[in-house]
Protein backbone atom coordinates (compact mmCIF):
# COMPACT_ATOMS: atom_id res chain seq x y z
CA UNK A 1 0.00 0.00 0.00
CA UNK A 2 1.29 3.45 -0.89
CA UNK A 3 1.86 6.05 1.82
CA UNK A 4 2.80 9.70 2.10
CA UNK A 5 3.34 11.70 5.27
CA UNK A 6 -0.30 12.82 5.12
CA UNK A 7 -2.54 9.98 6.32
CA UNK A 8 -5.77 11.85 5.69
CA UNK A 9 -4.72 12.60 2.11
CA UNK A 10 -3.75 8.96 1.58
CA UNK A 11 -7.29 7.92 2.50
CA UNK A 12 -8.75 10.42 0.04
CA UNK A 13 -6.53 9.17 -2.78
CA UNK A 14 -7.43 5.56 -2.04
CA UNK A 15 -11.11 6.51 -2.01
CA UNK A 16 -10.76 8.17 -5.43
CA UNK A 17 -8.73 5.20 -6.69
CA UNK A 18 -11.53 2.78 -5.79
CA UNK A 19 -14.08 5.02 -7.50
CA UNK A 20 -11.95 5.07 -10.66
CA UNK A 21 -11.48 1.28 -10.58
CA UNK A 22 -15.22 0.76 -10.26
CA UNK A 23 -15.92 3.14 -13.13
CA UNK A 24 -13.20 2.22 -15.62
CA UNK A 25 -12.89 -1.44 -14.62
CA UNK A 26 -10.29 -3.20 -16.79
CA UNK A 27 -9.53 -0.01 -18.73
CA UNK A 28 -7.65 1.41 -15.72
CA UNK A 29 -4.14 -0.02 -15.69
CA UNK A 30 -2.30 2.23 -13.27
CA UNK A 31 -2.63 5.28 -11.03
CA UNK A 32 0.41 7.35 -10.02
CA UNK A 33 0.83 10.20 -7.59
CA UNK A 34 3.28 13.04 -8.29
CA UNK A 35 3.58 16.79 -7.74
CA UNK A 36 4.17 18.57 -4.44
CA UNK A 37 2.68 15.75 -2.39
CA UNK A 38 5.61 13.63 -3.55
CA UNK A 39 8.28 16.24 -4.29
CA UNK A 40 7.89 18.22 -1.07
CA UNK A 41 6.37 21.48 0.24
CA UNK A 42 2.79 20.21 0.02
CA UNK A 43 0.33 22.59 1.68
CA UNK A 44 -2.94 20.97 2.70
CA UNK A 45 -4.75 24.30 2.39
CA UNK A 46 -3.74 25.29 -1.15
CA UNK A 47 -1.81 22.51 -2.92
CA UNK A 48 -3.34 20.28 -5.59
CA UNK A 49 -3.32 16.50 -5.78
CA UNK A 50 -1.63 15.45 -9.04
CA UNK A 51 -2.36 12.03 -10.52
CA UNK A 52 -1.59 10.18 -13.73
CA UNK A 53 -4.10 7.49 -14.68
CA UNK A 54 -2.91 5.05 -17.34
CA UNK A 55 -5.77 3.49 -19.31
CA UNK A 56 -5.69 0.65 -21.79
CA UNK A 57 -7.52 2.67 -24.45
CA UNK A 58 -8.47 6.31 -24.85
CA UNK A 59 -11.36 7.22 -22.57
CA UNK A 60 -14.63 6.97 -24.51
CA UNK A 61 -17.40 9.59 -24.48
CA UNK A 62 -19.43 7.30 -22.20
CA UNK A 63 -16.49 6.86 -19.82
CA UNK A 64 -15.85 10.61 -19.82
CA UNK A 65 -19.44 11.23 -18.70
CA UNK A 66 -19.06 8.59 -15.99
CA UNK A 67 -15.77 10.11 -14.82
CA UNK A 68 -17.39 13.54 -14.61
CA UNK A 69 -19.89 12.02 -12.19
CA UNK A 70 -17.06 10.43 -10.21
CA UNK A 71 -15.24 13.74 -9.81
CA UNK A 72 -18.47 15.58 -8.96
CA UNK A 73 -19.30 13.00 -6.29
CA UNK A 74 -15.79 13.14 -4.87
CA UNK A 75 -15.77 16.92 -4.54
CA UNK A 76 -19.32 16.94 -3.16
CA UNK A 77 -18.11 14.57 -0.46
CA UNK A 78 -14.93 16.60 0.07
CA UNK A 79 -15.73 20.22 -0.87
CA UNK A 80 -12.36 21.47 0.38
CA UNK A 81 -10.85 19.69 -2.63
CA UNK A 82 -13.05 21.41 -5.20
CA UNK A 83 -10.87 22.63 -8.09
CA UNK A 84 -7.77 21.10 -6.47
CA UNK A 85 -7.53 17.79 -8.31
CA UNK A 86 -5.41 17.30 -11.41
CA UNK A 87 -5.84 13.93 -13.11
CA UNK A 88 -4.66 13.06 -16.62
CA UNK A 89 -6.16 9.94 -18.21
CA UNK A 90 -3.57 8.76 -20.74
CA UNK A 91 -3.76 5.64 -22.91
CA UNK A 92 -0.90 3.15 -23.03
CA UNK A 93 -0.26 3.93 -26.70
CA UNK A 94 -0.54 7.67 -26.12
CA UNK A 95 2.08 7.58 -23.39
CA UNK A 96 4.36 5.36 -25.45
CA UNK A 97 4.35 7.83 -28.38
CA UNK A 98 4.00 11.21 -26.66
CA UNK A 99 7.52 12.36 -27.54
CA UNK A 100 6.81 12.22 -31.27
CA UNK A 101 3.00 12.27 -31.65
CA UNK A 102 0.09 14.35 -30.45
CA UNK A 103 -2.40 12.17 -28.58
CA UNK A 104 -5.91 12.58 -27.22
CA UNK A 105 -6.27 12.38 -23.43
CA UNK A 106 -8.85 13.32 -20.81
CA UNK A 107 -7.89 15.71 -18.05
CA UNK A 108 -9.29 17.60 -15.10
CA UNK A 109 -7.25 20.37 -13.49
CA UNK A 110 -7.72 23.51 -11.39
CA UNK A 111 -9.79 25.95 -13.43
CA UNK A 112 -10.70 23.33 -16.04
CA UNK A 113 -13.46 20.70 -15.90
CA UNK A 114 -12.83 17.17 -17.11
CA UNK A 115 -12.51 17.32 -20.89
CA UNK A 116 -10.67 15.90 -23.86
CA UNK A 117 -7.48 17.64 -24.92
CA UNK A 118 -4.23 16.97 -26.76
CA UNK A 119 -0.98 15.78 -25.19
CA UNK A 120 2.44 16.06 -26.81
CA UNK A 121 6.10 16.42 -25.85
CA UNK A 122 5.29 19.58 -23.87
CA UNK A 123 4.11 17.22 -21.13
CA UNK A 124 7.56 15.69 -20.76
CA UNK A 125 8.32 17.57 -17.52
CA UNK A 126 5.28 16.05 -15.81
CA UNK A 127 6.08 12.53 -16.89
CA UNK A 128 9.73 12.99 -15.93
CA UNK A 129 8.58 13.73 -12.39
CA UNK A 130 6.43 10.60 -12.40
CA UNK A 131 9.42 8.63 -13.71
CA UNK A 132 11.80 10.01 -11.08
CA UNK A 133 9.59 10.50 -8.02
CA UNK A 134 6.14 9.08 -8.74
CA UNK A 135 4.38 6.87 -6.18
CA UNK A 136 2.33 3.94 -7.45
CA UNK A 137 -1.20 3.98 -6.03
CA UNK A 138 -2.40 1.14 -8.22
CA UNK A 139 -0.88 -1.02 -10.96
CA UNK A 140 2.64 -1.72 -12.15
CA UNK A 141 5.56 0.70 -11.78
CA UNK A 142 5.35 3.84 -13.95
CA UNK A 143 8.40 2.72 -15.95
CA UNK A 144 6.15 0.05 -17.43
CA UNK A 145 4.32 2.73 -19.41
CA UNK A 146 6.49 5.86 -19.54
CA UNK A 147 9.24 5.73 -22.18
CA UNK A 148 12.54 6.57 -20.52
CA UNK A 149 13.17 10.31 -20.32
CA UNK A 150 16.79 11.44 -20.10
CA UNK A 151 18.00 14.39 -18.04
CA UNK A 152 19.02 16.11 -21.28
CA UNK A 153 15.47 15.77 -22.65
CA UNK A 154 14.07 17.09 -19.38
CA UNK A 155 16.30 20.18 -19.37
CA UNK A 156 15.52 20.91 -23.02
CA UNK A 157 11.79 20.66 -22.33
CA UNK A 158 12.19 23.31 -19.64
CA UNK A 159 14.07 25.60 -22.00
CA UNK A 160 11.33 25.12 -24.59
CA UNK A 161 8.56 26.20 -22.23
CA UNK A 162 10.26 29.25 -20.67
CA UNK A 163 9.10 31.70 -23.39
CA UNK A 164 5.50 30.79 -22.59
CA UNK A 165 6.14 31.48 -18.90
CA UNK A 166 7.60 34.87 -19.80
CA UNK A 167 4.56 35.69 -21.94
CA UNK A 168 2.27 34.67 -19.07
CA UNK A 169 3.78 37.37 -16.89
CA UNK A 170 2.09 40.02 -19.05
CA UNK A 171 -1.27 38.38 -18.27
CA UNK A 172 -0.64 37.84 -14.56
CA UNK A 173 -2.69 40.59 -13.02
CA UNK A 174 -3.23 39.21 -9.51
CA UNK A 175 -0.61 38.21 -6.97
CA UNK A 176 -1.48 34.53 -6.81
CA UNK A 177 -0.77 34.09 -10.52
CA UNK A 178 2.34 36.24 -10.26
CA UNK A 179 3.64 34.02 -7.45
CA UNK A 180 3.10 30.94 -9.61
CA UNK A 181 5.16 32.46 -12.45
CA UNK A 182 8.00 33.70 -10.22
CA UNK A 183 8.30 30.46 -8.29
CA UNK A 184 8.06 28.37 -11.45
CA UNK A 185 10.92 30.33 -12.99
CA UNK A 186 13.00 29.79 -9.83
CA UNK A 187 12.36 26.07 -9.92
CA UNK A 188 13.12 25.88 -13.63
CA UNK A 189 16.41 27.73 -13.26
CA UNK A 190 17.41 25.24 -10.57
CA UNK A 191 16.44 22.33 -12.83
CA UNK A 192 18.45 23.67 -15.77
CA UNK A 193 21.52 24.12 -13.57
CA UNK A 194 21.27 20.87 -11.60
CA UNK A 195 19.24 18.55 -13.85
CA UNK A 196 16.79 17.76 -11.07
CA UNK A 197 13.25 18.80 -10.29
CA UNK A 198 12.50 20.26 -6.86
CA UNK A 199 9.41 21.88 -5.41
CA UNK A 200 8.60 25.51 -6.17
CA UNK A 201 9.42 26.54 -2.60
CA UNK A 202 12.76 24.71 -2.62
CA UNK A 203 13.59 26.26 -5.99
CA UNK A 204 12.67 29.71 -4.70
CA UNK A 205 14.88 29.31 -1.62
CA UNK A 206 17.76 28.26 -3.88
CA UNK A 207 17.19 31.22 -6.21
CA UNK A 208 17.18 33.65 -3.26
CA UNK A 209 20.72 32.50 -2.42
CA UNK A 210 21.81 32.36 -6.06
CA UNK A 211 20.46 35.83 -6.94
CA UNK A 212 20.62 37.96 -3.75
CA UNK A 213 19.30 41.19 -5.33
CA UNK A 214 16.03 39.36 -6.00
CA UNK A 215 15.77 37.63 -2.61
CA UNK A 216 13.26 40.05 -1.05
CA UNK A 217 11.04 39.86 -4.09
CA UNK A 218 11.16 36.05 -4.02
CA UNK A 219 10.12 36.04 -0.36
CA UNK A 220 7.25 38.39 -1.17
CA UNK A 221 6.12 36.23 -4.07
CA UNK A 222 6.19 33.10 -1.90
CA UNK A 223 3.84 34.84 0.55
CA UNK A 224 1.33 35.42 -2.27
CA UNK A 225 1.19 31.71 -3.14
CA UNK A 226 -2.39 30.46 -3.19
CA UNK A 227 -3.79 33.92 -2.47
CA UNK A 228 -7.56 34.18 -2.83
CA UNK A 229 -7.24 37.88 -3.65
CA UNK A 230 -7.93 38.22 -7.39
CA UNK A 231 -7.69 42.02 -7.52
CA UNK A 232 -5.26 43.64 -9.97
CA UNK A 233 -1.77 44.36 -8.65
CA UNK A 234 -0.01 46.33 -11.42
CA UNK A 235 3.06 47.26 -9.35
CA UNK A 236 3.93 43.65 -8.51
CA UNK A 237 3.05 42.61 -12.05
CA UNK A 238 5.74 44.93 -13.38
CA UNK A 239 8.20 43.35 -10.95
CA UNK A 240 7.11 39.92 -12.16
CA UNK A 241 7.62 40.91 -15.80
CA UNK A 242 11.04 42.33 -14.98
CA UNK A 243 12.07 39.13 -13.20
CA UNK A 244 10.74 36.95 -16.02
CA UNK A 245 13.00 38.80 -18.44
CA UNK A 246 15.95 38.42 -16.07
CA UNK A 247 15.25 34.71 -15.66
CA UNK A 248 15.07 34.21 -19.44
CA UNK A 249 18.45 35.90 -19.86
CA UNK A 250 19.92 33.91 -16.96
CA UNK A 251 18.66 30.60 -18.37
CA UNK A 252 20.75 31.19 -21.50
CA UNK A 253 23.89 31.38 -19.38
CA UNK A 254 23.28 28.07 -17.62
Amino acid sequence: MFTTQYNAIDKLILELSEMLKNTLDSNLKGLYLFGSLVGGDFDEKVSDIDLLAIVDHIVTDKELAQLKNVHATFTNNHPEWYDRLEVAYVSIDGMKNFKTNTNKIARISPGEPLHFRDMNKDWLMDWYMVQEQGITVFGQSPETYIPHITTKEYIQSIRDILPAHEASATQARHKGYQAYIVMSFCRNLYAIKHGKQVSKIAGTHWAAKQYPPWADFFNEAASWRGSADKSDSPKTQQQTIKFAKFAMDESKKL
